[in-house]
């Protein structure tokens, strides 16, 4: 079903659209600014990876177009998503416009594809949990979230594109064949490659910085979480609970972002440096550093969660233990902020000391 030939289209024709979009960019404005204190990176950047990305995609469907007609729907809203980020990217728009858009294209695949979740399984060890008329409002709700949740966690360079890397990955191993969801998450890959190369400067490739930008991280948000949808289904690769152990790193650091926001009274969409990406890249000074780290804990959370699939561990026992994780993680984040501000003290005084 797919070829070689696919992801060397879906590669090549991302890879083209980053070299043609990287010089023009400037022209019509698009073009990350510095300037927030949020913001890591010094010069303007052009946020044209998701543009890239999804242009490899279209590329390699139209080569094969292995879809059934209803994984079209799919497509109109990962479209949707792209133009409602480009544009986002360009001029800023509101939350309200980005958040109408998610559930558009949630909706596009929950209705138009019947990409839905049916169950939730045994997750409380007390039988499982049919969703029976709830199943297309759940799932829209969990689609935005994670969208929202790679979105949010898209802050540092190569954060967000290396877990999207690492859950789809994941996924493809597990998948028992090759069916047309498999073909969109290698083709996706292959796509998401050029991005990652340029964003973090691998290779020796130096002087073509590039962000995801909005387009691009709504893109993988929206590709991860039809491809858990789907491997979480009735015939599907994974159980329910899985999932969560596939999107735990994202899932945990918005949930706690966004849930101090509305605490302090402010919007749960309101930018900020209160990520963990942020804290890691501010105690080592590095933003690299701040990446490994998050990615390290990426494999390791998803490896618990494979593990637990493949040697049968109840579903109960795993959405268990993956609550006690973030229930750790949250009275840990209690002290990140006093903790940051007394390293940052700790190396003025180093500083001082040195001079």
């Amino acid at each position: 079903m797919i070829t070689i030939a696919d992801m060397a289209v879906a590669f090549l024709i991302s890879s083209l659209v980053l070299g043609g979009l990287y010089p023009l960019a400037p022209g019509i404005g698009l073009m990350d600014h510095p300037g927030e204190r949020r913001k890591v990176h010094r010069h303007a950047v052009p946020p044209i990876g998701g543009i890239a990305i999804f242009s490899g995609l279209v590329a390699s469907a139209l080569l094969s177009l292995p879809f059934a007609a209803s994984h079209l729907y799919g497509m109109a809203g990962a479209a949707l998503l792209v133009v409602v980020g480009a544009i986002d990217d360009r001029f800023g728009l509101g939350p309200r416009v980005r958040f109408v858009s998610q559930v558009l294209a949630a909706l596009l695949l929950t209705l138009g594809c019947g990409v839905t979740l049916t169950s939730l399984g045994d997750l409380l060890g007390f039988g499982p949990i049919d969703l029976g008329v709830f199943s297309v409002p759940f799932t829209v709700f969990a689609m935005v979230g994670v969208i929202n949740a790679v979105n949010m966690i898209d802050g540092i360079d190569g954060l967000a594109g290396g877990i999207i890397l690492i859950a789809l990955t994941t996924l493809l191993l597990l998948a028992p064949e090759i069916g047309p969801i498999q073909v969109l998450l290698l083709t996706t890959i292959a796509a998401l490659i050029p991005y990652l190369i340029c964003n973090l400067e691998l290779f020796g490739v130096t002087g073509r910085k590039i962000f995801l930008g909005d387009a691009g991280s709504l893109l993988l948000g929206y590709i991860l979480v039809w491809a858990l949808v789907d491997a979480a289904g009735p015939a599907g690769s994974i159980d329910p609970v899985t999932a969560i152990w596939l999107v735990a790193i994202p899932l945990m650091d918005t949930l706690r972002v966004m849930g101090g926001r509305i605490l302090h009274g402010v919007s749960p969409f309101s930018a900020d440096a209160g990520h963990l990406h942020h804290f890691l890249s501010r105690v080592f000074h590095s933003t690299r550093k701040a990446l490994i780290l998050m990615l390290g804990a990426a494999i390791l959370l998803t490896g618990i969660g494979v593990f637990g699939l493949l040697n049968q561990i109840g579903e109960a026992v795993m959405f268990y233990v993956a609550m006690s994780i973030f229930v750790a993680y949250l009275l840990v984040a209690r002290y990140v902020h006093s903790l940051s501000q007394a390293l940052e003290q700790r190396n003025r005084r180093i500083a001082g000391e040195v001079i």
